[in-house]
């Protein structure tokens, strides 16, 4: 007897949040089909009655991704801070110690960006709709401790993320905890100091 829809969508679901973890733990081309279909608990045999290829599933689990890590971030910044967290806190949890030591739950930006913008044109086109999502999340972002100084330009969202994934590339990619704590409070240090200098500016 077949499957009924709500089961088929459940299971589809599961393979998403499965690749999306994998791609990031392992990147794109580091981890199978049969990989997947396995850490999700069903038969190689079972992946083309969801998706048409291995690209196909790229695609939806890189949005995913996005989606479950803007939740992830946000709901560890606000818990830091015991408030609506404002750009500074969104700096802390991206740049923190658990971000970088759980890339399969973090920014598939700094896990596997670069791969991800050699795939096909359906995952390059997901991967655009990735750092839109970033930059629009960012500039309604304050510098203020409350969130609600002033969002903020393109300019200023397109400088934040760029410092952010480049902090947490560098940090993973010294491997020791040492030094990788080293770079995160660095990088920190360098996005608090630039937010206080936009401050002073709009106040002057």
């Amino acid at each position: 007897m077949p499957w009924d829809e709500k089961h088929k969508q459940t299971t589809r679901e599961r393979i998403v949040a499965v690749a999306a973890r994998a791609i990031r733990a392992r990147g794109p081309n580091g981890v199978s089909v049969a990989e997947i279909m396995k850490e999700a608990g069903l038969t190689h045999g079972g992946f083309y009655a969801h998706f048409a290829s291995k690209d196909d599933l790229l695609a939806e689990a890189t949005r995913y991704a996005t989606m479950e890590t803007l939740q992830f971030l946000e709901k560890l910044a606000a818990d830091a801070a015991g408030r609506t967290p404002a750009l500074a806190d969104i700096a802390d949890a991206y740049l923190g110690d658990l971000h970088c030591a759980h890339p399969e739950r973090g920014c598939v930006l700094a896990a596997c960006g670069a791969e991800l913008a050699r795939a096909d044109d359906a995952t390059r086109s997901v991967l655009r709709e990735n750092v839109r999502s970033y930059l629009t999340w960012l500039q309604g972002r304050g510098d203020g401790d409350d969130g609600a100084h002033r969002g903020k330009t393109e300019r200023e969202a397109i400088g934040t993320l760029a410092t952010m994934i480049g902090g947490i590339i560098l940090a993973r990619a010294v491997g020791d905890p040492a030094e990788a704590a080293k770079v995160l409070t660095a990088v920190r240090g360098f996005l608090h100091d630039e937010a206080s200098e936009r401050g002073d500016e709009a106040s002057s």
